[in-house]
């Protein structure tokens, strides 16, 4: 989304809680109802509101006709968010009262702010309207200038700007002469709000002489409605810097007033303020104070807010299913309330979901669905916006004229608001441009867009930095175009080092300040460029510069840790404490080296071993390959560069999901074959004619949509799998491989301790049935996926068996079946000692939401029995190996530049130098063979790789089909390798007891022999 808030525009008609019946003149009767009003709410704002609720309680204990004393207990429980209490006293004052009653008139002005703070829209217009005709009826035009207020404020959304201040226009001709200059104040910093969110002339001007009379009247309320109004004047002009240190005064006095409800107004409009210019890491913990605000002062309204607020987060970090989920319930929120405006607000965000799936004719419908309320209400900023949106919808479809078209509907709406608004379409034309072709007008944009930005628009520069790299690789410009990427990606990690939040470092690469998610098109096309270009060297450092950065950053810190610890530990002490990861895990991290072809190559440990590593984008953008070998081998016709690295450009990414998909799920349950072989010849041909002969393992960095191919199920050109020919494993990057291998390289030679491993297996689920056994279902397998059609989980039987198979490998094991395999134990006991640790258990993966995706265990101990991946990285590891024995547990939501986020990620980042996990469906019985077959190869002294390549060979030796086999994969460095033994053969388990038998019968033997004996003799 661009640079302005939507949610400025969802804030606009929200009542100031605290303020209402408090915009007051005072009156020296203190059972004047506007005094009263104001007393109890300052009462509510000091520290005095128990003393003066008793006070006034005692009142009506006295008389229970005191309409005083009753309209303060309803204004102190509409103020300490006690709606009930409050709209049943307020009822009480207003029901069958006279049309001239002076405490109805109050009492409905009170209701109607409190169901405004309570986000219960309807009947509010109502109220204020009775409010206003009562107020007039009673002689009481401060009253009547307030309904005026209110409903200038509430019903904007509605009726539009022009309504709202002819509204305000009236209440300050009604308002008395004398004694209502808080009101006075307030009226004029709301018309100021209006004129300069509307881009009509003097809306600056009357903000600040609007301000300079609050501050003489020196009424806290009256003074944060103009702070409020002032804030927003200052974003609509562009000043952010200036337009945040305001909203940071309001929120200052607003705890000063004890008024929660408006907190949370002022925190989700600094949070939207940096949303809207991309400090996300400023901006998540705003608004999830703002949600603890909203929630302590029981605000539906900016509760809603807040979720859709969140969602533009999500869009921003294009993770749009949790975007779709927070926009829809947003939206849905504000329609149950009757909150048309504010539904229509949200539904502004829907077009930039629909864009992100493809949709392009439901985008173009959603905003011609919004635009005519937006042009009625007069918010011209949020005109443009959605017509900006539109022409993004417009350029995905590639239909310039009309791209163009909104675009020059966007400038006319632009123009009302001011310069800083036209300056922001500088951008979006750039990339019209671009697509067009017109090379010199795009980089003129870009240019002049770029150039109007201050450091603080990370984000923004970042993108823009890009298509303008994009602007020169296509004019043949090599040289500019790497600078200016190198410029891009400069901006990204300055913005990145300012995040303190994992999860949005995680996301940092897929993030962007626009609606269109193709900055990463821009991307590909140059690092494309620079590879057929001769520059192989320059454009895989900066794809690695996109690749698993935050994983591979934990690694390096936790290895400079360990470094540390090991140089003060005794010598014998060669495996990490949980205490020295656990540090490394909190610890901030710092930046890894840059990682450069020759760095990687020099990493890899021998001539037999390939990295293969992809870069794909959208749009049509072509795929790179690089392939790095441990040194430079020529081949005819082909020069190597001097590093090791070569490069080779693929098919667009786009014209291989749709084959990738169906070939998954044609291994998965059909016949793969049709698909296998042209899929390898597109991915992997070029590369492999060109490997040694002695290569034999392919390390895979996949990207995009690669991320779900299953590797060893593609056909070479001699009609075998690949796995026939090569061992094949992923790593999240070559940086990440590189720095497994440095480990390694460091821990020395293999220990000699003894290998301990930990097997979990059928855990005892606390939903759990019986799986359809063999005698009852024929050849029913039960699967390893999380909640099966029958909501439960199938118990896991063989799962047994086959932890108890695995423990035989081991010189120590421990086993934990049913209750004892917990998620409890997996999480808080220390788990350093094993090198291998097996979980044979049901996995939940979701391709679109990483909350949703975890192992489950046995439950106990205060614990759920799911394990999700923030509490895996949470381990305190150092396993060679964890083999994740469940359905899908290789998956999970890929994002951009960081990889498959799920299950096996933060494994490695707890510690863990090889992850084996699967891609999908494996049934509970079919599985114990194979896992039998890999731990039998690494017995024998395969590493990791080696024996997983070895247990598909077998398997494929008995026939098996490739979903049997390929599902499994080795993730982070293959080439451990693990002194594992081979179990007794079954005949040595029970020899023993045999001869001890033959033993016992022939001693019984003996003995009745002798007996016989000795009792012939006496005869």
């Amino acid at each position: 989304m661009r640079a302005q808030p939507l949610l400025l525009g969802a804030l606009a008609p929200l009542a100031l809680a605290a303020a209402g019946a408090a915009l007051a003149v005072q009156r020296p009767a203190s059972d004047d109802p506007r005094a009263v009003v104001r007393e109890a709410t300052r009462a509510v704002q000091g520290d005095s509101v128990v003393r003066v609720r008793e006070r006034w309680a005692a009142r009506l204990r006295a008389d229970s006709a005191d309409r005083a004393a009753a309209l303060a207990l309803a204004t102190i429980a509409r103020l300490t968010y006690d709606y009930d209490d409050a709209e049943r006293r307020y009822r009480r004052l207003f029901e069958g009262a006279p049309a001239a009653d002076r405490y109805a008139a109050y009492a409905r002005l009170g209701l109607a702010q409190g169901q405004d703070t309570h986000g219960r829209k309807p009947g509010e217009e109502d109220l204020l309207r009775a409010a206003r005709a009562g107020a007039r009826v009673a002689g009481d035009s401060a009253a009547e200038a307030e309904a005026l207020f209110w409903q200038a404020h509430v019903l904007a959304p509605v009726y539009g700007g022009d309504f709202s201040l002819a509204r305000l226009d009236t209440a300050l001709r009604v308002l008395p002469q004398q004694g209502a200059d808080d009101l006075r104040a307030a009226c004029r910093c709301r018309r100021a709000h209006i004129l300069a969110v509307m881009g009509r002339p003097g809306g600056v001007d009357s903000m600040a002489v609007a301000s300079a009379f609050a501050r003489r009247v020196a009424d806290p309320d009256a003074e944060a409605y103009c702070l409020r109004g002032r804030g927003t004047a200052l974003w609509v002009r562009g000043a952010s810097d200036s337009a945040l240190a305001v909203y940071d005064t309001l929120a200052a006095l607003r705890r000063r007033m004890h008024d929660r409800g408006n907190l949370a107004v002022v925190l989700v409009l600094s949070a939207d303020a940096l949303r809207g210019r991309g400090d996300i890491g400023r901006a998540m913990p705003l608004f999830r104070e703002a949600l603890a605000e909203a929630r302590a002062s029981h605000n539906l309204y900016i509760e809603a807010t807040v979720t859709l607020g969140m969602g533009g987060i999500a869009l921003t970090l294009n993770d749009h299913a949790t975007a779709a989920r927070d926009v829809g319930e947003a939206v849905a929120a504000f329609e149950a309330a009757d909150d048309s405006g504010s539904a229509m607000l949200a539904r502004s965000f829907l077009p930039f979901v629909s864009i992100a799936a493809g949709d392009y004719a439901r985008a173009r419908q959603e905003v011609h669905a919004v635009l005519p309320w937006a042009q009625h209400v007069g918010d011209w900023l949020h005109v443009q916006e959605l017509y900006t949106v539109l022409a993004s919808a417009e350029m995905r479809a590639a239909d310039w004229p009309a791209a163009a078209r909104a675009l020059d509907s966007a400038a006319v709406a632009a123009r009302k608001v001011g310069a800083s608004a036209e300056g922001t379409l500088a951008f979006p034309r750039g990339r019209l441009a671009l697509y067009r072709g017109d090379l010199a007008a795009a980089e003129r944009e870009f240019t002049r867009y770029l150039g109007g930005l201050d450091s603080s628009h990370r984000i923004e520069r970042h993108e823009t930095r890009a298509y303008l790299a994009d602007v020169y690789a296509r004019r043949g410009d090599l040289s500019r175009a790497e600078r200016e990427l190198t410029a891009a990606g400069d901006e990204l990690d300055a913005w990145r080092a300012g995040l303190a939040n994992e999860e949005l470092r995680t996301l940092a690469f897929q993030a962007g300040a626009t609606e269109a998610n193709d900055r990463n098109a821009s991307v590909a096309r140059v690092l494309a460029a620079l590879a057929a270009g001769g520059r192989a060297d320059a454009a895989f450092a900066l794809a690695e510069r996109r690749r698993a950065r935050e994983l591979a950053e934990r690694l390096v810190r936790a290895r400079a840790l360990h470094a540390g610890d090991a140089a003060a530990a005794p010598a014998s002490s060669d495996r990490a404490t949980p205490a020295t990861t656990s540090a490394a895990r909190d610890a901030s991290p710092k930046p890894a080296a840059r990682t450069t072809a020759a760095s990687v190559a020099a990493a890899i440990p021998d001539d037999r071993t390939a990295v293969l590593e992809y870069v794909t984008g959208v749009m049509g953008a072509p795929t790179t390959l690089f392939v790095v070998t441990r040194a430079a081998r020529g081949a005819a016709g082909v020069r190597p560069d001097e590093t090791g690295v070569r490069a080779y450009v693929l098919p667009p990414a786009d014209s291989l999901v749709d084959d990738v998909a169906r070939f998954v799920a044609l291994v998965e349950g059909g016949d793969p074959r049709a698909l296998a072989r042209p899929l390898g010849a597109r991915l992997l041909d070029p590369a492999l004619a060109r490997l040694a002969p002695g290569v034999t393992r392919l390390v895979i960095v996949p990207d995009g949509p690669l991320h779900r191919v299953p590797w060893d199920a593609l056909r070479l050109a001699d009609g075998r799998y690949v796995a026939e020919r090569y061992a094949v494993s992923v790593a999240p990057s070559a940086t990440v491989l590189a720095e497994l291998w440095r480990r390694a390289r460091d821990r020395g030679a293999p220990s000699v301790q003894p290998v301990h491993l930990l097997a979990y297996g059928d855990p005892a689920f606390a939903n759990e049935h019986d799986a359809p056994s063999s005698s009852a279902a024929g050849d029913a397998e039960s699967y390893r996926s999380a909640f099966d059609s029958a909501g439960g989980l199938p118990r896991l039987r063989a799962s047994a068996d086959e932890a108890e198979l695995v423990a035989r490998y081991a010189d120590v094991s421990e086993v934990r079946l049913r209750e004892a395999a917990s998620a409890a134990y997996l999480k808080h006991a220390p788990l350093s000692a094993f090198r291998v640790i097996h979980l044979a258990t049901h996995a939940l993966v979701d391709d679109r939401a990483i909350t949703r995706t975890a192992l489950a265990l046995a439950p106990g101990s205060g614990e759920s029995g799911f394990v999700g991946p923030g509490d895996l990285a949470a381990l305190a590891l150092d396993a060679d190996l964890v083999v994740l024995s469940a359905c899908r547990s290789a998956g999970g939501v890929v994002v951009d530049g960081e990889g498959v986020q799920g299950l096996t990620a933060p494994l490695l980042e707890a510690g863990a130098r090889t992850v084996v996990a699967t891609g999908w469906r494996i049934g509970d019985r079919s599985t114990v063979a194979f896992v039998d077959d890999f731990y039998r190869a690494m017995a024998r002294g395969l590493p990791v790789g080696e024996a997983l390549r070895a247990a598909k060979l077998d398997a494929i030796r008995r026939g098996a089909p490739p979903r049997e086999w390929a599902a499994f994969t080795a993730v982070g460095d293959p080439l451990v390798a693990i002194p594992l033994h081979r179990p007794a053969p079954a005949w040595r388990a029970w020899l023993p007891a045999v001869l001890l038998a033959l033993g016992a019968a022939a001693l019984a033997v003996y003995w009745l022999r002798t007996l016989r004996a000795r009792t012939a003799d006496a005869r």
